[in-house]
């Protein structure tokens, strides 16, 4: 009698088990079906643009009420270029169809204008059923919500004001939300619109529901991805990027903590040290991520978009080593290898990998390799043409079956 009671709650177990991934898969695909259709969509007004919206189509806003992102899980190791609480943006203008938002008293109005229009929602919860806490920033906290009429799945990042005037972040913020609101494609976090309420600001975000690229390469073996699955990653940031500086946009903290995961998509997050800079203007403030700073910024030189390409050169050794190639126990001693230039590998690195990377990380900006060759080298077209196409079809197939 009693190996039948635990052998019927081996069943329950399992039953249950089973329940709960069935009810996570059918979230995950319902996630899927909502960026296809809203990425979509984008691509047809980008195909026919509507003049009189491209014209004054800011970004949402609403009144607002909520809370924000995942934990940024920086590995103890990782170390900060500052040790200032706040990043400053350079403040160039990006040009219309963004709001702006280049001081207190703008955004302000802007919020003033939001509550005129919006006058529906008083609270975020309105609109929206929160879900789960996804996790904590340094500034803000992330949860998960489902738009109430639509049934879209997004991530709210709630920031408080308080936070907001403590650290005099308005600025900071705003040329946030006008960097991220100007940007539109699949590879780059989707700002869906900022919503405020008396005490809190929400940014309204695409979710991306397998987190972040850091926490998924510390799961990896050794810590580190195959170079077809390295490969794969770095071809869509290839793209990403390239968009943005076709777009004008340097977003100076390409990292694995400031990537995110949707479906083996990944998509490119945290604009706070993103500025907008034509191809002619050298930018010369001190920012970013030690570990990934490039020897101009480290040296305290002018620079330009080259140091995003530098950035694609890092992430390529870390995905493929769990390490990056700088790295010193002191942070004087890792900028002064960056300046030194010299990069070793393991063993194991294919030719292909380190010829790539180390074009990647030459000296001269002028040098590195550009983004349209990144996109024709040999190690990514090993690599890319069997993970990225697959990962399209299995995902053509989802709408499919959901269809």
């Amino acid at each position: 009698m009693q190996s039948e009671d635990i052998d019927w709650q081996k069943v329950v177990s399992t039953t249950t088990r089973i329940d709960q991934q069935i009810k996570n898969i059918k979230m995950r695909l319902q996630s899927a079906l909502t960026q296809l259709i809203i990425q979509s969509e984008e691509q047809n007004k980008i195909a026919n643009p509507d003049p009189i919206i491209q014209k004054s189509n800011p970004p949402l806003i609403i009144p607002h009420n909520s809370r924000s992102i995942e934990k940024k899980d920086k590995p103890a190791l990782r170390q900060c270029a500052s040790k200032s609480p706040i990043r400053t943006p350079d403040t160039a203008e990006c040009p219309s169809p963004i709001s702006t938002f280049s001081n207190n008293s703008t955004l302000r109005m802007q919020i003033k204008q939001a509550e005129l229009l919006s006058p529906k929602y008083q609270n975020i919860s309105d609109r929206f059923h929160i879900g789960k806490f996804l996790g904590k920033g340094k500034f803000s906290d992330v949860f998960q919500a489902q738009e109430k009429t639509s049934k879209v799945l997004v991530a709210l990042k709630v920031i408080q004001k308080t936070v907001i005037s403590k650290y005099k972040m308005e600025a900071q913020l705003a040329h946030e939300i006008k960097i991220q609101s100007y940007l539109s494609h699949p590879n780059i976090l989707k700002l869906y619109g900022v919503f405020q309420e008396q005490t809190k600001i929400v940014l309204i975000l695409e979710y991306a529901p397998d987190g972040e690229l850091y926490k998924l390469l510390k799961k990896q073996p050794n810590r580190r991805f195959t170079e077809n699955k390295a490969g794969n990653y770095i071809a869509q940031i290839v793209e990403g990027i390239s968009y943005m500086h076709k777009m004008k946009v340097i977003h100076r903290d390409i990292k694995p903590e400031n990537i995110l995961i949707s479906l083996q998509f990944l998509k490119i997050a945290d604009f706070g040290l993103a500025t907008y800079s034509p191809e002619s203007k050298p930018r010369q403030s001190f920012c970013g991520t030690i570990d990934y700073m490039c020897p101009e910024i480290a040296s305290g030189q002018d620079y330009d978009h080259s140091v995003d390409l530098w950035s694609i050169g890092i992430l390529a050794y870390e995905l493929t080593t769990g390490t990056t190639p700088f790295y010193q126990s002191s942070k004087e001693d890792t900028m002064r290898k960056i300046i030194e230039g010299r990069v070793d590998f393991p063993k194991y690195v294919s030719n292909e990998l380190q010829d790539f990377t180390k074009c990647c990380l030459r000296k001269d900006p002028q040098q590195r390799l550009r983004l349209e060759q990144m996109a024709i080298h040999k190690w990514i077209q090993m690599n890319h043409q069997a993970g990225g196409q697959y990962d399209r079809m299995l995902v053509q197939s989802l709408v499919t079956i959901l269809k």
